[in-house]
């Protein structure tokens, strides 16, 4: 590649990437999709990130193990609303960083009543990606030992590595040991198949067997490396930057559908490659910027 086509920079605190400019001629620099300030004093959080401070990007457009140009690209319909008495083209969807992602989730769970929430919990966007980093792992943890997962029928647990979300929900962690009704296990929600979700797999399980450890939980490691991992064949975008939208409305459906208790049996329930439409999904994303 002519160097003329491109700057470098060095920065110690993370990673320098080449990516493709719209018009595919020039390259710039991107740097780590998780960047940490240096400055930043995990020991005095509170168990909130502050998002000056972290900040992560979902688009299929930083370093990925296959060429994203090769995703294919919806058309995008132009869907019209009424606004003051003039019409105006719905706005495109957008990337969503971390710190947009976390608002839409809350306007979600607010949202639902209490009583279907009790039986679910989340996690904040950037505890999985903060864990990976040996500096920041013990903290987070604490923080998710704080938030008594193992009382909760589900836990969504949102992803985003490479500059890509997943959806990962903990089914059952506290089930008891000696039932056998084989409820509990982990769905990895992937929008895009094509990325290999299950890459993710080693992480997720020492991610998992740490948090047993640090919640002081009877089950031994070899109980937990039984655990299942599920990857359900679900809807796939058609577009680069769409992966946090498709998780947005992953949380809502399944808070909507869930069943009581999660069955290998019933699998994948609803979880299917018509699950929803195109359509639907662009009314959701509409809402909830309303």
């Amino acid at each position: 590649m002519n160097s003329r086509n491109h700057e470098r920079e060095t920065d110690s605190r993370c990673v320098c990437k080449l990516v493709y400019s719209r018009r595919r001629k020039k390259t710039e620099i991107m740097k780590e999709v998780i960047e940490i300030d240096p400055e930043v004093d995990f020991a005095n959080q509170e168990g909130e990130i502050d998002s000056r401070h972290v900040d992560a990007i979902g688009t299929v457009d930083s370093i990925f193990p296959f060429n994203s140009k090769s995703i294919p690209r919806r058309p995008r319909t132009k869907c019209k609303r009424k606004s003051k008495g003039n019409e105006a083209l719905s706005r495109s969807k957008e990337k969503l960083n971390s710190q947009v992602f976390d608002n839409y989730l809350v306007k979600i769970w607010k949202s639902f009543s209490e009583d279907r929430k009790m039986s679910f919990a989340y996690l904040d966007s950037l505890w999985f990606s903060l864990y990976r980093n040996p500096s920041s792992k013990d903290k987070v943890l604490s923080w998710i030992n704080k938030e008594r997962i193992f009382t909760k029928a589900y836990v969504f647990v949102p992803i985003v590595c490479w500059g890509h979300w997943n959806l990962l929900i903990f089914c059952h962690f506290g089930e008891n040991l000696r039932s056998v009704t084989e409820s509990r296990c982990m769905l990895l929600l992937d929008s895009l198949e094509m990325a290999n979700p299950r890459r993710l797999e080693p992480e997720i399980r020492r991610f998992v067997r740490d948090i047993y450890k640090a919640g002081d939980r009877p089950e031994t490691k070899h109980l937990i490396s039984q655990i299942p991992l599920l990857v359900p064949k679900v809807p796939q975008q058609k577009d680069g930057t769409e992966c946090g939208n498709f998780v947005l409305y992953f949380i809502k459906l399944f808070l909507e559908l869930a069943p009581d208790k999660f069955s290998m049996e019933g699998y994948p329930y609803f979880m299917k490659k018509d699950w929803f439409t195109f359509e639907e999904l662009d009314r959701f994303c509409e809402s909830l910027t309303h």
